[in-house]
């Protein structure tokens, strides 16, 4: 698995992977319209370039050895020593094999050491908050809306002192 930098050719591919990743979990919490408003909102390829150019943002994809994008991570530096990771998403059909992984340890790598990373993490989202489990967050004990959208679910905040 390659973690790369994006760039503005990936974006029409990595707005249709938050599509079809967004509906593949929150279909059955949120419902197919809802899904539909956030990811046309959210996950439009204009918000993705504006996002693009942001340079204190990390923009990354995961790509097989044969160039399919599978994967996408983006964090926001907040401030020297605090890390939001927005976004880390997998195709559903390569869930499980290492992308995932992949990307948030190199999120990790740009954040550098000392930093703290946190996160939200749909409260029904019980695979992903499983996968951060896994990789050392732990629920602050904050519940927050989705993004800050009406539209989306409750959230928990999770929280990762890298090292």
């Amino acid at each position: 698995m390659k973690v790369r930098q994006a760039c503005a050719d990936d974006l029409a591919t990595v707005s249709q992977l938050l599509h079809d990743t967004w509906h593949a979990t929150y279909d059955a919490t949120m419902g197919v319209e809802a899904v539909n408003d956030i990811t046309s909102r959210w996950h439009s390829v204009d918000n993705l370039n504006r996002q693009l150019g942001d340079r204190d943002r990390c923009f990354l994809v995961a790509e097989t050895p044969q160039g399919v994008i599978v994967g996408h991570a983006s964090a926001v530096r907040q401030s020297l020593d605090s890390v939001c990771l927005s976004r880390l998403y997998v195709l559903p059909d390569r869930q499980g094999g290492g992308a995932g992984s992949a990307l948030l340890s190199a999120v990790t790598d740009w954040a550098g050491r000392g930093t703290t990373m946190e996160l939200e993490v749909e409260i029904t989202n019980t695979p992903a908050i499983g996968f951060y489990q896994k990789h050392g967050f732990s629920d602050d004990g904050r519940q927050v809306q989705c993004g800050g959208d009406p539209a989306a679910g409750q959230a928990i905040v999770m929280k990762r002192q890298l090292s």
